[in-house]
Formats: structure tokens, sequence, C-alpha cells
């Protein structure tokens, strides 16, 4: 949800309309990010849109947001119809993104200037949130924006052709992230029922989620890289005590079992080894997508 809203923020860039191929793969998106070191996702958003998910997260609350709908007014941009592909890189206290979809770029740079930022050749800046913080946009293709999230006005400039490669085969799931090992060192905003679980990743190489299914059916699963079999042994045993101890503490505590609660999920969670991989799977349930449509986490 969080990035799906950035991604309209993006829309406020002021573009250039030029002639380059469109119909960017996932990698050629993630191509273009600046990845070393940094946490990378990825978002099919139409395909997401096919299978009713996006409606579940976004759809009455976002339309009855009077901001959002003045930006829409105004922009002729509405992430839920008109973006289709998301790919972001969170490094250094920076953001990176790269979105591909359906933009008026005449409205947008309209709408940017009207928000107090400024356009040169196409390359616009923007006000963020906080005043350290300023958003920064170029157009990479006709139906591709470039937008960074920085203290910098030019760390836009550090997304572009071949920035970064990743040592990782495109997963086949709408939803994927790549969540360097270095970025678990701080589990303060990690929930207290997940925190075991971060702490068992902490002796990865490579950690991948990814998450698909149906609107009524969806599975979160992770694929993580062990330095060696043994290390790989050793997480499942982590994962699983996790899980165990876990259940234990609800029952102890008669904790009411919630179809929308994280806990109800981990709960679920199923593991098992291949040679240095370790593979996790976790149902999850309408009832939490729902939870976290409205906010409740």
């Amino acid at each position: 949800m969080v990035l799906l809203s950035a991604a309209c923020v993006a829309a406020v860039a002021g573009l250039q309309w030029f002639r380059l191929r469109g119909g960017l793969s996932p990698a050629e998106l993630v191509s273009y990010l600046p990845t070393s070191d940094a946490s990378v996702i990825y978002i099919d958003v139409e395909a997401i849109r096919r299978s009713g998910i996006l409606n579940m997260l976004a759809g009455s609350k976002a339309a009855e947001e009077i901001e959002y709908k003045h930006f829409v007014d105004a922009t002729l941009f509405d992430y839920r119809q008109d973006l289709d592909a998301l790919a972001a890189a969170f490094k250094d206290n920076q953001t990176y993104f790269v979105l591909r979809g359906r933009f008026h770029w005449k409205n947008l740079m309209e709408y940017a200037r009207q928000q107090g930022g400024a356009c040169n050749h196409g390359y616009c800046v923007v006000a963020g949130s906080r005043p350290s913080r300023r958003i920064s946009f170029y157009p990479l293709k006709p139906d591709v924006l470039a937008m960074a999230v920085s203290s910098e006005e030019t760390a836009a400039y550090r997304i572009a052709p071949k920035s970064g490669k990743l040592e990782l085969v495109t997963p086949n799931q709408p939803v994927w992230a790549l969540v360097p090992v270095t970025a678990l060192s701080d589990s303060d905003a990690v929930p207290a029922d997940a925190k075991p679980y971060v702490a068992a990743l902490r002796n990865t190489e490579q950690i991948v989620f990814t998450m698909g299914g149906e609107s009524d059916h969806m599975e979160l699963a992770l694929d993580a890289i062990c330095r060696d079999a043994t290390a790989a042994s050793t997480l499942l045993v982590d994962l699983e005590s996790a899980t165990s101890t876990l259940r234990t503490w609800m029952a102890r505590e008669r904790k009411p079992r919630n179809p929308a609660d994280l806990s109800e999920i981990l709960l679920a969670g199923s593991f098992r080894r291949e040679d240095r991989r370790v593979y996790g799977r976790w149902p999850v349930s309408r009832a939490f997508v729902d939870a976290i449509a409205e906010g409740s986490y």
C-alpha cells in the first residue's frame, strides 16, 4: 500500500514526450535502479489489478480522499487504472522508483508547478512531505517515469539505463522483494511476533520474498540462500522453532485467534530445505488484507 501510494505522488513530475521503445520487462525496469546493497521491490500492478487484490487494497478508501480526488482530476492519472508496473530500490535513506503506465504529460507538468515545483528540460523537482526531502523526476520513456525521494535534488539522475544488475532470476510472482541481510540489522519497526523470524534470517546470503494468488487466496513465499547446507539446516530449525514458540505463547496467554492478525499467518507457515536454500510459505487470508487496507497495520 505504501509503495502504491508513493507511485501516485510520482505522477506530479513534468515530463516531455520523446520516442523510445516501451513495454519493459521486470528485469529491464529493475536494471534502471541503483540496486547495490539496496532493498528492491517489484509490483506488477496490472496483474494484481486483474486478480482483484488492488481493489481490495485501494478501492473505496482512496476514492473517498479529497486530496487524491483533486489530484486525479488535475492530472488525469489514477494509479488504480493507469499504473501497470512499479520497481523500487531503498538504500541510504533514499528511495528510487521506476514506474510504467499511462500519463498525460502536460497535465502532470502543470500540476507540479501548482505544487510549487519546477521543471527544466523534463527534469522536475517538487518539495516532499518534509523540508529535508525532495522529489525529483525525469522521463525514461514515453510510458516510463523515474522518481527519487531524497535530500538531493539530483537524486533521480542515479536512475539510468543499466544502473544496477541483480544476481537474481526474476521471480514469476506479481510481487517480489529482494532484501539484503544488512537491512535486517534494525528490527525496531518489525512487529513483535515476526522478530524471531527476522533474527533467524540474518545469517543468510540472499533473501527473496514473493506474493501471489487471487483476492480470496494469496500466499507469501520465502526463498533464502544460505552459506552452505549446514547453515540452511540451522535456518530451517530456527524458523520452525519460531513458529512453535509463537504457538506455545498464544496458547499460554489464551490469546484469541483472529484471521486478521499477523500471528495467524505466521502460525500457518511451512518450511523445507533443498541443499543450501530454505523455502517458506504462508497463506494470507482475505481478513488480513482487509485489515491492511483499513490501516490496521
